[in-house]
């Protein structure tokens, strides 16, 4: 059954983020995603000099992991799997723009 399509989207949902784990197989976390409409994602974007842990903290909620959700969990996040940044932003557009990945 169809979803119900509304003008204004739920202002969260989740999504699947498949993290490349060095010598092992990828990692799959479960992340809720802020809905940003794309004129104000647009301007999230432009700020210059921002950490891409900043950047992420602003279009994500949490996360299905047993540490915190919070800023300095990011940064480890991003500090010993130097992709998920990539991963998780991907993750985010192909979502926000219904660009899903088809199995």
């Amino acid at each position: 059954m169809a979803a119900k399509f509304k003008l204004k989207p739920n202002p969260t949902f989740k999504a699947d983020v498949t993290i490349p784990v060095p010598g092992d197989e990828p990692g799959i976390v479960t992340f809720t995603f802020k809905h940003r409409p794309i004129k104000e994602l647009a301007d999230l974007e432009k700020v210059e000099g921002k950490h891409i842990s900043q950047f992420l903290l602003e279009i994500t909620e949490g996360w299905a992991l047993p540490d915190e959700f919070n800023q300095e969990n990011v940064e480890i996040l991003l500090d010993n799997y130097p992709r998920a940044g990539e991963a998780v932003m991907k993750a985010y557009y192909a979502e926000l723009l219904g660009n899903r990945e088809k199995n």
